[in-house]
């Protein structure tokens, strides 16, 4: 499976209009041949223009048939002129459990770096601490990736991205699950012998309206 996150700024004065699209696209399930699961969200912290669309693939082919030459996916061609992508990337999924974001509040974005040579140890060690992760009160999806070219290679001679995004249904959990260190990594699932300096970003998930009670 392919992870494809695409962080983009929404045109001012087009708020309202993208994040009622979001919230339709968010109601549509597997509208896209090849689309596991998406998620939407926008940025903690800012002035609100900076989204976040977090979709997994079912592999390699299905993504290429599914986006456009700059990363875009099809479904969002509708409003591509409202957006100023800053940055597409890849990532093969390496471990992962549940993949949904319904009930999610929240998505977590840790990225770091490891040695290129260090790749094939981090995904083997990657999936013990998210299979624990999975039985975390609030923690609703946890998807770990390396950084990866279409052509199979590390995206960057000498080094590898690696990210692990998670959904999570109460802000209070997430709070407890990082020691209340936001940019640390999960409690039970570092590999701090391997990676990098890190950062962690969050997101308010953009969802479906709630229906009537």
């Amino acid at each position: 499976m392919i992870l494809h996150l695409l962080e983009f700024r929404v045109v001012p004065g087009h708020e309202a209009e993208v994040v009622g699209f979001l919230r339709q696209q968010a109601t549509v399930a597997k509208a896209d041949e090849g689309i596991v699961t998406r998620c939407f969200g926008r940025r903690l912290g800012t002035q609100g223009r900076e989204h976040l669309a977090a979709t997994v693939w079912s592999g390699w082919d299905a993504f290429r048939r599914g986006t456009d030459g700059e990363g875009l996916p099809g479904f969002l061609s509708a409003i591509s002129v409202l957006l100023g992508v800053e940055s597409s990337t890849r990532y093969r999924v390496v471990a992962s459990t549940s993949l949904r974001c319904e009930g999610a509040r929240i998505l977590r974005l840790y990225r770091t770096t490891i040695a290129a040579d260090a790749v094939e140890t981090w995904e083997r060690r990657a999936l013990e601490p998210v299979g624990q992760l999975a039985s975390r009160e609030g923690l609703l999806t946890v998807v770990a990736g390396v950084g990866k070219d279409q052509d199979g290679s590390v995206a960057q001679a000498g080094e590898a991205s690696v990210v692990v995004l998670t959904a999570w249904s109460d802000w209070n959990l997430l709070l407890a699950a990082t020691g209340g260190h936001l940019n640390s990594a999960l409690a039970d699932s570092e590999l701090a012998d391997l990676e990098r300096s890190a950062n962690a970003d969050h997101y308010e998930v953009i969802g479906p309206e709630p229906g009537p009670r």
